[in-house]
């Protein structure tokens, strides 16, 4: 009786995890008439890994793909030299943007998006240990802040900006697990409220959030009437590490394998719960956005960009854009402008004309 036992249970798990992995993007019914805002995330930095001209790229993303809003990143260790803003390429990217009639959401802060998402001069990186908890009292809060009053003050004259993002998912560590207190986000949240003539709306995000994580919730008492909270919707994700563990005082890491991808969504009682998170941020009087959604396979190295077996194809992202759909989330950012550009640029316009039959 226990051995029946035992080989039903692996075989309800069995069909669990095989259902999780054969359908990444599950089909959710979805409202033909709903139509969320697009927006895309654009970086000069990442365009050149990519060796795109990133002017010429952004101009022409801009003119095919009629977008809504562009989210655009600043980074620390490249905008400011000698103490001195040095955001040219920023503003000529918000300049650009206005005379199509696009709006624009600044992202500011230490963590922004890209990698290495700590945007960090050198000699503020040297202040911070490794796990470190960035609070109001840590080495580098009050440089932080006012890099946050300097660059809100120098792009507030700029009226097509609809938003300030402070900081990129902030309690997510990153490889050096470095998180932020909310606390700290909350006076930086302050400090471009009190910058900015015109008290423009702010935005907080955070990871997508799988059903044990409430983290996110220290973030709403932030937040005012009118701002945003966003999450992210990756669909198929990808590790550093398969499994990593310390023994007899040696760390033994298993790579992630090339092809391997994770499923988040397809996990039922177990993956984020896009309604209850919905209900709660408007029930508390915000909004609730996506600003990544994924539309891109993952990529480390230049060469995994041509490799015939990429972990995300380009008709997923028409399956995750209906899958975000069918929770009428009113605006969805899609994570990938770079990549479909340099596909393009081999001859593969499949991507680039995925993402026009959607937001066009």
């Amino acid at each position: 009786m226990l051995l029946r036992i035992i080989l039903v249970l692996l075989l309800v798990v069995t069909i669990y995890v095989a259902n999780a992995f054969a359908n990444p993007i599950p089909q959710r019914e979805f409202d033909l008439n709903f139509r969320p805002q697009y927006g895309v995330t654009y970086s000069f930095e990442q365009a050149g890994w990519y060796g795109l001209d990133h002017q010429s790229s952004y101009i022409k993303l801009l003119d095919e793909v009629k977008f809504d809003w562009v989210r655009l990143p600043f980074f620390w260790d490249q905008m400011i030299w000698n103490g001195e803003l040095k955001i040219e390429g920023l503003e000529f990217a918000i300049e650009e943007a206005d005379k199509r009639g696009i709006k624009v959401i600044v992202v500011l802060g230490a963590k922004t998006p890209y990698y290495p998402e700590f945007h960090l001069p050198a000699n503020v990186r040297s202040k911070i240990r490794f796990g470190d908890r960035l609070t109001l009292d840590h080495p580098i809060a009050k440089d932080l802040l006012d890099v946050d009053r300097a660059v809100v003050k120098k792009l507030s004259v700029y009226d097509n900006i609809i938003y300030w993002q402070v900081e990129n998912e902030p309690l997510i560590g990153n490889v050096n697990r470095w998180k932020f207190d909310p606390d700290l986000i909350a006076t930086e949240v302050e400090v471009v409220r009190q910058n900015d003539p015109k008290k423009r709306p702010v935005i907080l995000n955070h990871a997508a959030t799988g059903f044990n994580d409430t983290s996110w919730k220290e973030l709403l008492p932030i937040l005012k009437v009118g701002d945003v909270f966003a999450v992210n919707a990756f669909f198929k994700t990808k590790g550093t590490d398969l499994f990593s563990a310390k023994l007899a005082g040696r760390e033994i890491h298993i790579l992630w394998p090339d092809h391997l991808v994770w499923p988040v969504h397809s996990w039922i009682y177990l993956s984020p719960n896009f309604d209850a998170i919905k209900k709660e941020v408007e029930e508390a009087g915000f909004r609730l956005w996506v600003l990544e959604m994924q539309a891109e396979p993952y990529i480390k190295k230049l060469d995994e960009a041509v490799d015939p077996l990429l972990s995300f194809e380009s008709a997923d992202i028409a399956a995750a854009e209906r899958f975000l759909r069918s929770y009428q989330i009113e605006s969805v950012g899609l994570w990938g402008a770079h990549f479909w550009q340099y596909r393009e640029s081999l001859g593969d316009d499949s991507w680039m004309r995925t993402v026009k039959e959607i937001v066009n």
